[in-house]
């Protein structure tokens, strides 16, 4: 009998189902069980948003998701998988104060507003090649074509490595996120991501290594922790290499899906699709809808570390909650008509970046590519259609698609 046959499982989070539309699940979570414990996938799900953006903040809900995993690995597994829970014990979106603080202060510098729009035409310039080579066919996958390829390409430029190496990064990213994003560690899930971690902290190694023989110092990202690494204030080794995967992973996974769900939305909904082309306001706005509405990560998870009470149940130090990100930007005491699309929607403080201390670094950056990948097919491609209705990720973590088929008219 399989794991998810022997646990209770009455609201199907198992299903593929709620991988397809978890929203009416959503739904009754929120009124009828806020803080639910889900025996099948080993946690509280807190599905509010006042309970979500509180979670981001609340001391007694601890980050250190990594030192969590290591310890419930069995015996006979610890070993081979040290490699990959060093890493991720590296990673400032599974760690808490003062170590966050101190990789996160450094990496800030590299996210700056001046650095964002410095960054602008370089996307526009990607945007368009990618978006010339679909026309010479008449048709595209976005998911493949335009929504793999962008964020690679961006953060590379970010970190300064080149983008032929972009396909080797994607795969290592998409390694990542079927673990963040499977409901089950399986032996297979387990070393697909330990061979990821492996193989990513390897090639940066070598970067790192070639920048040192070569003595090429850059204004980019990679540059700067290395000198951090080198003043042996800030950073060591391995936190250089964890933070390089980190940076491209998240960059890539959010962005990647922001991209085809907006486009999907935009040809689902086409009396809204002028909305975006109206001003640079409402095209800001429409990303921010987009973002609310389908949230590229659906969920984060959290360790507690101290008893307390929420909704009438105990949570209980050492067990997982999961802060649904995906429920919260629905919820209609935030949100009016939470589950209607309004791309002219002003009032729109989403949590789809996160919150507080590890709110998303990337975040402008994945605005920014979001509205002019957005705004520019819309502008190039008036006429585009859906060919077939796209197949959802078999994913609970993350909203997107396999691949987005699309004629460009």
């Amino acid at each position: 009998m399989s794991a998810t046959q022997e646990v209770s499982d009455p609201h199907g989070l198992m299903t593929r189902q709620f991988q397809v539309d978890p929203y009416p699940t959503y739904a009754r979570l929120r009124d009828e069980a806020p803080a639910y414990f889900s025996e099948a996938w080993g946690g509280w799900l807190l599905t509010r948003y006042q309970d979500v953006q509180s979670g981001f903040k609340d001391p007694r809900l601890s980050s250190n998701r990594a030192g969590a995993f290591g310890a419930m690995l069995p015996a006979a597994l610890k070993e081979q998988m040290a490699p990959m829970v060093r890493s991720l014990s590296s990673w400032a979106l599974l760690i808490d104060p003062p170590d966050h603080t101190r990789i996160r202060s450094l990496v800030n510098k590299a996210f700056t507003p001046r650095l964002v729009e410095y960054l602008r035409p370089l996307i526009q310039e990607q945007v368009n090649l990618l978006l010339d080579k679909a026309e010479a066919t008449g048709k595209m996958d976005m998911v493949q074509d335009v929504a793999n390829l962008l964020p690679v390409a961006v953060i590379g430029d970010m970190l300064g490595i080149p983008r032929e190496d972009g396909l080797k990064l994607r795969v290592w990213a998409n390694a990542f996120a079927t673990f963040f994003g499977t409901t089950k560690y399986t032996v297979d899930v387990l070393n697909m991501m330990r061979t990821g971690i492996v193989e990513m902290e390897e090639y940066f190694r070598g970067v790192v290594a070639q920048r040192r023989k070569s003595s090429t110092v850059g204004n980019d990202l990679l540059s700067t922790m290395m000198a951090a690494e080198d003043q042996g204030r800030f950073l060591s080794e391995q936190e250089v290499l964890a933070t390089c995967s980190l940076v491209l992973f998240a960059g890539h996974e959010t962005t990647t899906h922001l991209l085809s769900n907006g486009l999907y939305l935009l040809l689902k909904n086409p009396e809204q699709r002028e909305v975006m082309l109206g001003s640079p306001e409402q095209l800001e706005a429409a990303v921010e809808e987009v973002l609310r509405y389908e949230s590229p990560i659906q969920r984060l998870s959290r360790v507690i570390t101290e008893d307390f009470e929420l909704h009438g149940q105990t949570l209980r130090k050492g067990q997982k909650a999961f802060l649904m990100i995906g429920a919260a930007n629905r919820d209609s005491r935030q949100f009016p008509e939470g589950d209607r699309l309004d791309l002219r929607r002003q009032e729109n403080r989403h949590i789809a970046f996160g919150f507080g201390l590890h709110y998303c670094l990337g975040a402008a950056l994945g605005r920014l590519e979001g509205q002019i990948a957005l705004s520019t097919l819309l502008r190039r491609f008036p006429k585009m259609k859906l060919l077939e209705e796209p197949e959802r990720l078999e994913n609970v973590a993350f909203r997107g698609f396999k691949s987005l088929h699309v004629s460009l008219g």
